[in-house]
């Protein structure tokens, strides 16, 4: 039983990592003011420029690269649709779920789709001793370098957000945008920031999908998770370590369903496939109905809470 404990926990906190990439990136745009919705795009996107670049340069790391520069520039689309020109948030974001998928599947089936293929992935870190120790090892000595960035880059947004200046600045222009203007704030300036940072991150989480959990790419491969990692993102209170323990938790209840499926075969397996997502939706509209977003979100999130109590 103490083994099937490890597995699960293990196994959660990987299947966690690529929505608590594009959660935690969201947090900062979301805080800036800017709500994209069009994370499941970028996320597909930026996964199939990591499995190509990966492939054709040998290395994983290259792929990574590869992700974020292509989270970036949808990001920065969207920032430029949404901030500069004004656009409906909601409406430039959903238009990024159909571009990612439209070039992601294009692009796969003229290169590394016309034959089978081997992808380039992270392998777990080898801590020595510790790696072998019973029950923990495999759950903390036991990941690849990603799942440890992703825990450095939590912990960094939290001190980000709460003590540094700049961060501080970027909050304001999400909570009180007229107030920090006339402070002398460039708010869009900061916002165009912090939505291109959130597209990177997005293109991170893709990157891991790929290179440290699947290790293949496939079309439509993100299924959902970039709408869950919005959902995370309320249900963490746009606070980075809230949010990471709500990646986490949908983790572990995906990681328990593919379980599900193996110990009740009887059951269709794809009654254990929506329990995570059913989860997801039903926290979402549990805790968006109560919770209190930055209010330079204005309309896309006030509209949704007065929707969700009805």
């Amino acid at each position: 039983m103490e083994l099937v404990i490890v597995g699960l926990i293990a196994a959660g906190i990987r299947l966690s990592v690529s929505i608590a990439f594009a959660a935690l990136g969201e947090v900062v745009s979301q805080r800036a003011g800017v709500m994209n919705v069009g994370l499941e795009g970028i996320m597909l996107f930026s996964a199939f420029l990591s499995a190509l670049f990966a492939v054709y340069t040998g290395n994983p790391w290259f792929g990574v690269l590869a992700a974020i520069i292509g989270g970036m520039a949808l990001g920065a689309l969207h920032a430029v649709f949404s901030i500069a020109l004004g656009a409906n948030q909601i409406v430039s974001g959903l238009a990024l779920v159909v571009l990612g998928a439209g070039l992601s599947g294009f692009g796969y089936r003229l290169t590394i789709g016309k034959s089978p293929v081997s992808i380039p992935s992270f392998s777990s870190i080898d801590f020595g001793p510790l790696s072998d120790l019973p029950y923990i090892g495999p759950i903390l000595f036991g990941q690849n370098a990603l799942v440890y960035l992703m825990v450095v880059i939590a912990f960094f947004l939290f001190y980000f957000l709460k003590r540094t200046s700049f961060g501080l600045e970027l909050r304001a222009c999400g909570e009180a945008p007229a107030a920090a203007d006339a402070a002398g704030i460039r708010v869009n300036a900061y916002r165009f920031v912090a939505v291109v940072f959130g597209g990177a991150m997005a293109g991170l989480g893709g990157a891991f999908l790929v290179l440290g959990q699947v290790n293949a790419f496939v079309e439509g491969m993100v299924a959902g998770r970039g709408f869950i990692a919005i959902a995370c993102v309320v249900f963490g209170a746009w606070h980075p370590l809230g949010v990471l323990a709500a990646c986490l938790g949908f983790g572990f209840a995906d990681a328990l369903q593919i379980r599900l499926q193996t110990w009740y075969p009887a059951v269709p397996y794809q009654f254990f496939v929506m329990l995570p997502y059913v989860l997801a939706l039903l926290t979402l509209v549990f805790f968006a109905s109560r919770s209190v977003g930055p209010a330079g979100l204005g309309e896309p999130f006030r509209s949704l809470r007065r929707h969700l109590k009805v």
